[in-house]
């Protein structure tokens, strides 16, 4: 059976891509620093631990594999991408090209930079930022691997991300979270812009296609993504049925709390993204594919739901060992 390995199997856009790739009934390997303490034999999944910071530990993990699927997500630190990302894409080149694998690669739209039209796959690399500079340099590298050493390699590239257990993800954070909690969702900076987002079950799918259709080999496409609302559309949608207010961390909040969090601090460079409209044009990949994204209520209700879920397992007595 045709095997399929995913790198970063334990990130949400990693087992969201186990999961697509596994119910469309194809061999997969879910590769992570650790190997997960709750694995369930009988889901068909082999769990693997590696290091993709180690050349020899990132070929182990590629060996065998038709397609890798690299989902990995860092630190959100521009120090920790600087050393870490162009030593694990640089590994995984190194990987698919020993083992004949074909790489999609998980990107974001940091390259692009700002931009007053409608973001597309023509949209021109120019990075104003420090994390967009370091996502530059991995596009470059892997162009450079494909013009002169052959590597066979599709770009996927997302908004935004938010899901059931994202918990990487700023909405997911400052608006889904707070909601189950009890507590009022917050926007940073700018509510009234749009500002698209994607919906981490369909980039899951997503992947598994470009992974298994051989008209996305090779390409970069932007994954389905609904049109953008506005943060208080948004926050509208977390609060339907609650008494909850929203409110918005303008910019010289963040400012200050950049003093005293590193966090804020990495999240201020990337505020362009949140003062002007932001807008993600899938309609390439929706058109060759015929895959619709999944609609902004009903992605935000699941979320919810799953936020709720894990709220309530926390805080669910234990029961003590040996009654």
């Amino acid at each position: 059976m045709t095997t399929h390995v995913v790198l970063g199997g334990a990130g949400v856009v990693g087992r969201e891509t186990t999961a697509a790739v596994r119910a469309a009934g194809l061999a997969v390997r879910s590769v992570a620093r650790s190997i997960p303490s709750v694995v369930h034999p009988d889901d068909g999944i082999a769990h693997v631990a590696a290091d993709l910071r180690d050349a020899a530990s990132a070929a182990r993990a590629v060996e065998g594999a038709e397609v890798a699927y690299l989902t990995v997500g860092l630190p959100y630190s521009t120090r920790a991408w600087r050393r870490d990302w162009p030593l694990v894409l640089g590994n995984v080149i190194e990987a698919c090209l020993a083992h004949g694998t074909h790489l999609v690669h998980v990107d974001n739209v940091y390259a692009y930079g700002r931009t007053d039209a409608p973001m597309t796959e023509a949209t021109p690399v120019h990075p104003v930022s420090r994390k967009g500079a370091v996502r530059a340099e991995l596009l470059a590298m892997l162009d450079a691997a494909r013009a002169q050493r052959g590597l066979d390699v599709t770009v996927a590239r997302s908004a935004d991300f938010y899901g059931p257990g994202a918990s990487t993800s700023a909405f997911n954070a400052f608006a889904v979270d707070a909601v189950a909690d009890g507590t009022p969702p917050t926007w940073l900076f700018d509510a009234t812009q749009p500002h698209s987002m994607t919906y981490t079950p369909d980039i899951g799918a997503a992947l598994a296609v470009l992974g298994t259709d051989d008209r996305a080999r090779g390409r970069t496409w932007h994954l389905p993504t609904a049109p953008a609302l506005t943060g208080e559309q948004y926050l509208a949608l977390t609060t339907a049925g609650t008494r909850l207010a929203h409110r918005t961390m303008s910019a010289t909040t963040m400012r200050i709390g950049a003093l005293f969090s590193a966090a804020a601090r990495e999240a201020l460079e990337m505020a362009y993204q949140n003062t002007a409209p932001y807008h993600f044009d899938s309609s390439a990949f929706e058109r060759t594919f015929g895959i619709a994204p999944t609609p902004y209520a009903e992605g935000i209700a699941a979320s919810l739901e799953h936020a709720e879920q894990a709220r309530h397992a926390r805080s669910r007595p234990r029961t003590p060992v040996g009654t």
